[in-house]
This record gives structure tokens, sequence and C-alpha cells, in this order.
């Protein structure tokens, strides 16, 4: 058996206030879900920019094993 345990997603922003929302918006869809979020901003020769790093759980093998 096979089940997905965790995944973390990466998204690009332009202002800390769209990176904001990204998170904001995650929270409303994946309300249990979401575990852990990080905005990171970065620079580079083209200027400043940020990267939104979102991780969500969805079962523990405890869960898991518990249930089936």
């Amino acid at each position: 058996m096979r089940r997905e345990l965790n995944t973390t997603e990466q998204h690009f922003a332009t202002t800390r206030s769209e990176a904001q929302r990204i998170i904001e918006e995650a929270r409303d869809e994946e309300k249990s879900n979401l575990t852990s979020q990080t905005i990171d901003c970065k620079n580079n020769k083209y200027g400043e920019f940020y990267v939104v790093t979102l991780k969500f759980t969805f079962n523990t093998p405890k869960d898991i094993m518990a249930y089936e």
C-alpha cells in the first residue's frame, strides 16, 4: 500500500503582501493540512523577490495503521 504523507510546495511572489496572500489562501483551502509556512526574501541582479514554502501533512504512519 502507498499513501502520501506530506508534500512541500514553493511559490514565487514579487511583493511581501502577495506572499502573505498565498499563505492565507493555502490556510483557507487546506485548513488542517498546512503544517509549516515560510517566506524567504531573496535578491538577484534583477531585484528583490520572495519564495513562499508551504508544507502540507496529510497523514502519519500511526494514523494510517490505526484506521486500515
